[in-house]
């Protein structure tokens, strides 16, 4: 590829791939498998993970055009080898896409993480729930009893799958940041060096860092994908604010509609099970090689079945409880003359 159409290649990947991980507070479970696991251990969990979901092995990543592929679907899986084709290459091109790869791998591992957080969190609070009926004499249904036992195992995996990703995605963001540093020193007035440093200092939380480099893209970023994105989650993690983020990622996609990342993120702003999940079974569609729907999708679904299953039983015991009875259906009117 000539240089002209990498540097054309390298744009429209910064632009899919271009997005900010969320801060958030990590649980205490969640905290200590983190402190506890190496990096060694964290990558050698997901990797167990991703046998027993059954994942094919990946394929080697060979061209331009498959590596903004891998990057667009987020198929984290891939990116080592997508790594290579760039790694230690001259230019601008090449350290600005090497930079988005590892960074888009933090990313990723970081909304993971979130996911998996908030996933355990209800888990927790249904197993604590149920355990206390339990303990103070009220007998579990059946449908109960397996929903203890399903949570206490969503929960536990939940927790370890945290750790892990929180070990991984702090990995990835120290080697981004130097490759950031050498675009810096670089090309320290190239936009693909803004886009980097932008979305460097949004996944490190370095606000001040962010809107100098934001500031020097300010001309783009209405019409720019991957810019929205980066206004999405600096909402959700700056200023905490879910619906304004929820907006912003549903603008990003209606200018790139391939742009998994901001549907993966749309599960993390929604509130409700019903609504998380909506958000997933369009994340499966779009790609179902995100390592959202290998990794968390099991805790996600079994998330989604047991409330609704529960809801179900709630409502008839509630029903059989009242004695209330269906009316019968009213009869059609009767036909005119």
């Amino acid at each position: 590829m000539h240089h002209s159409g990498l540097s054309s290649a390298i744009g429209l990947s910064l632009v899919v791939a271009l997005a900010g991980g969320c801060a958030g507070g990590a649980n205490s479970a969640g905290a200590a498998s983190a402190a506890s696991m190496s990096s060694a251990d964290a990558q050698a969990f997901i990797t167990d993970v991703q046998r027993q979901r059954g994942l094919p092995a990946p394929q080697p990543v060979s061209s331009m055009d498959e590596l903004l592929e891998v990057l667009a679907s987020d198929q984290v899986q891939r990116f080592r080898d997508a790594e290579q084709l760039v790694a230690g290459k001259p230019g601008i091109d090449a350290l600005s896409l090497h930079a988005t790869i590892e960074l888009a791998w933090s990313d990723d591992f970081s909304t993971l993480a979130l996911i998996l957080g908030e996933l355990g969190k209800r888990a927790d609070v249904e197993v604590n729930r149920l355990k206390t009926n339990r303990d103070s004499g009220s007998a579990l249904s059946d449908a109960e009893a397996k929903d203890l036992e399903q949570n206490q195992k969503n929960a536990e995996f939940d927790a370890k799958a945290k750790g892990a990703l929180q070990v991984l995605a702090k990995d990835h963001l120290q080697a981004a940041g130097q490759v950031v540093a050498e675009a810096r020193r670089q090309f320290p007035k190239d936009p693909m060096t803004f886009r980097v440093a932008a979305y460097h200092a949004l996944l490190s939380g370095d606000w001040l860092a962010f809107d100098a480099a934001m500031g020097w893209l300010k001309d783009s970023e209405a019409k720019d994908a991957g810019l929205i994105y980066l206004r999405a989650l600096e909402s959700l993690s700056r200023f905490a604010v879910r619906k304004d983020a929820a907006t912003l990622l549903r603008s990003a996609l209606q200018v790139n509609p391939k742009m998994a990342r901001a549907q993966a993120k749309l599960m993390l702003v929604e509130n409700g099970i019903d609504a998380k999940y909506a958000e997933f079974e369009k994340l499966k569609a779009l790609a179902p090689e995100h390592p959202v729907v290998w990794i968390a999708g099991p805790s996600i679904t079994s998330d989604y079945e047991l409330s609704a299953s529960f809801r179900k039983a709630r409502a008839a015991r509630s029903a059989g409880q009242s004695g209330t009875v269906e009316p019968p259906a009213a009869a059609p009117p009767a036909a005119g003359p």
